[in-house]
Formats: structure tokens, C-alpha cells, sequence
């Protein structure tokens, strides 16, 4: 009995973790969120390349079927979406107006995580789904100019470059941003335990 006794002392009475200086944690907080809008920096200019590309493609091949110009409407509406989307979070995260009040900005970023979750995974499916009837489409024409195995072989090489990106690319590409996000959230409530019981 004495052993437990001594044990539930020891527990109630641990060191509590060393007290971090609010002007770290707001540096690693500004220094993670800075990488983050990086790469969504990078993502806006890498659409905004494919855009340009896709128009001058069907701006200067002579397409003959309505299919492809379809499928190329749809390719392009698709990376017009990725990129506002990726446009409107971008500046979301690069907001600074609730920096220097940690509560406040836990819940925007834990609103903001939620957010960008279902962006990269229900809106990325209909993005797929959608850039994959975009391809289909496209390959209507490629049929009648190329031979037979040169069609399948290019729908083989697309669709598995698409499972690809959906399953594995964009599964890792998940994890890491919502780590990313995690350990600003991380950082900010520990900071916030921490003055709590200052201001108690």
C-alpha cells in the first residue's frame, strides 16, 4: 500500500514540461506556416503553367471532334478550380490578424485543418473523377489518329499515372500537411497551457 501511495505521489508531482518563451514558439509557428504557403505558393505557380500549357494545346492543334474540345474545357475548368481553391487557402493561411492570440488561432487553424482535409480528399475525388473523363475524352481523337496500341497504351499509362497520384502521391501529400498543421496547433496550445494558470 505504501509502494501504490508513493507511486501516486511520485505521478502527481512530476516536473511539468520546461516553460517555452512565447517569442520560439510564434518564430516556429511563423517559420512552419511560412513553409506551408511555400508550398502552396509552388502548387499555384505549377497550375498556373498547366493552365497556360492546356491553352495554348488546344489554341494551336487543329482538333477536329467536339469531344476534344469538351475534354479540354473540362481539363482546364478542373485546374481553374485547384487553383482558386488553392488561391483562397493560401491567403487564409498566410493571415497574420490572429498571430498574437493563441486561442483564437487554434480554432481558426483546427477550422482551417478541417477545411483543407476535405479539400484533399472529397474534392480531390470529384477533381479526379472529373480530369479522368477530361482524358477519356481527349483519347476519343488520339483513337483515330494512332494506332490501336499506341491508344490503349497511352489510357494504360494515363490511368495508372492517375491511380497513382490518388493513392499514393496524394495520400503522403495528406499526411504531411496534416502534420504540418498539427504541430502549429501543437505548438500554440502548449503555449496557451502554459498562461493558464498565470491568468487563473
Amino acid at each position: 500500500m505504501k509502494d501504490f501511495e508513493a507511486l501516486k505521489n511520485i505521478w502527481h508531482h512530476q516536473v511539468a514540461l520546461p516553460k517555452v518563451s512565447h517569442e520560439d514558439v510564434l518564430r516556429k509557428v511563423r517559420q512552419t506556416k511560412s513553409g506551408f504557403a511555400n508550398k502552396l505558393l509552388f502548387e499555384l505557380i505549377g497550375l498556373s503553367i498547366a493552365i497556360v500549357m492546356l491553352g495554348y494545346v488546344w489554341i494551336s492543334s487543329p482538333f477536329k471532334m467536339w469531344t476534344t474540345h469538351l475534354a479540354m474545357v473540362i481539363m482546364i475548368g478542373c485546374c481553374l478550380y485547384y487553383l482558386y481553391a488553392q488561391l483562397v487557402d493560401f491567403f487564409k493561411i498566410k493571415d497574420e490578424s490572429l498571430m498574437h492570440k493563441p486561442e483564437d488561432y487554434i480554432e481558426y487553424l483546427k477550422k482551417y485543418k478541417s477545411h483543407r482535409y476535405t479539400l484533399n480528399t472529397r474534392n480531390y475525388k470529384v477533381y479526379t473523377l472529373f480530369l479522368s473523363f477530361g482524358f477519356l475524352f481527349y483519347f476519343i481523337e488520339i483513337a483515330f489518329m494512332a494506332s490501336v496500341w499506341m491508344t490503349v497504351l497511352g489510357l494504360v499509362l494515363t490511368g495508372v499515372w492517375i491511380l497513382f497520384c490518388y493513392f499514393i502521391l496524394m495520400r503522403r501529400y495528406i499526411r504531411k500537411e496534416e502534420l504540418r498543421l498539427e504541430d502549429m496547433i501543437k505548438n500554440l496550445e502548449r503555449l496557451e497551457n502554459q498562461f493558464k494558470p498565470e491568468q487563473s
